[in-house]
């Protein structure tokens, strides 16, 4: 028989209550935590103030590019007469300048130009073959006026400075057909010389034949593109001036290099840019605010009203405003210590 010491009533009692009361304390603990919101229980968030800061942007945009050859061609001549001499070879590059031939000792200059010239030009013509021919001037250091499409009194003298120089007068303001040779939009290799000296000329004579060529960089543009302002486009590291609108970029040592870049393909991409950086105002997407309106704003602290803004394009988690705004005090965190984000 197995005994079993009896305590005193008061001091049983008393030792019950004393393992009980710890259990009863977790139990009310362990309820009021599960009864409790952990957003209850977080810290209320403060307002987060800063300012819209300075940035430098080029506002680059990504194009496609691709490489463009020329077709072979087969220049000619307008000139009548004996061919005096040749003055090109097979493998021979011919590009704006170049003295092809001589017909009765009269040079014969290669020009190339996206369009050919169709007649002799002299003083009050207009058109858009004057363009051509001034700037065919421009490139041969006679004329240094704008390509206006008229010839007025600047590029009359340019052509009959020209013509002094090539031997055709001294005082001669016509830019006669028979002293040039369109060659393409570019410089062209050629392939095979079609004429010898002591040959006869006359209008259409062709004087040799091109191999297929370089041509130019066709650049496909995008909506988005920095338009009214100088550009640059890039592609691998090679950069050049480009002309918003025009597709093209023709310069022979930019097309040459890109190609080279390019090794096999003929397509690739490259991204246009702007020459001159502008400065704009930025903040972290974050402080803007689109209202039920969808205007965008920011607000200055946690009771002001809204600044409505244009936003300016931006980067991964910031946006651009104008650089009227820099330095302005803005409300980083608005969704978190407001209840007003009405625009309004």
């Amino acid at each position: 028989m197995r005994w079993i010491k009896r305590l005193p009533t008061g001091l049983g009692v008393f030792v019950a209550l004393t393992l009980i009361a710890p259990l009863i304390a977790l139990t009310v603990v362990a309820v009021r935590a599960a009864g409790q919101s952990p957003l209850e229980s977080a810290s209320n968030p403060e307002p987060l103030i800063g300012a819209i800061e300075a940035a430098s942007r080029d506002r680059q945009v990504a194009v496609a590019i691709k490489v463009e050859y020329a077709d072979a061609l087969s220049p000619t001549t307008a000139a009548y007469g004996t061919i005096t001499s040749v003055n090109v070879e097979a493998g021979q590059t011919v590009t704006t300048g170049t003295v092809v031939a001589t017909v009765n000792d009269a040079r014969v200059i290669a020009y190339a130009s996206a369009t050919p010239l169709w007649r002799d030009l002299s003083r009050n013509a207009t058109g858009s073959d004057v363009k051509v021919a001034q700037r065919f001037l421009a490139a041969r250091g006679y004329y240094s006026g704008s390509a206006d499409g008229t010839v007025g009194y600047a590029t009359e003298q340019a052509i009959k400075a020209f013509n002094k120089a090539q031997g055709f007068g001294s005082n001669n303001g016509v830019l006669s057909l028979s002293s040039l040779t369109w060659i393409g939009p570019g410089d062209v290799v050629v392939s095979e010389v079609l004429i010898h000296a002591g040959d006869v000329a006359g209008s259409g004579t062709i004087l040799f034949t091109t191999t297929a060529s370089l041509a130019a960089i066709v650049v496909t543009e995008t909506p988005n593109i920095p338009r009214d302002v100088d550009v640059l486009l890039e592609v691998n590291d090679i950069v050049t001036p480009y002309v918003v609108g025009s597709g093209r970029v023709t310069d022979p040592e930019f097309v040459a290099a890109v190609a080279s870049s390019l090794g096999l393909a003929t397509d690739g991409t490259g991204s246009v840019y702007l020459a001159e950086p502008v400065t704009v105002g930025t903040v972290p997407s974050s402080a803007l605010v689109v209202d039920t309106l969808g205007r965008t704003c920011f607000f200055g602290d946690t009771t002001s009203p809204g600044q409505v803004v244009e936003p300016q394009g931006g980067t991964i988690g910031s946006v651009d405003l104008d650089a009227s705004l820099i330095g302005t005090t803005v409300l980083l965190n608005p969704r978190e210590v407001r209840e007003d984000l009405s625009c309004g």
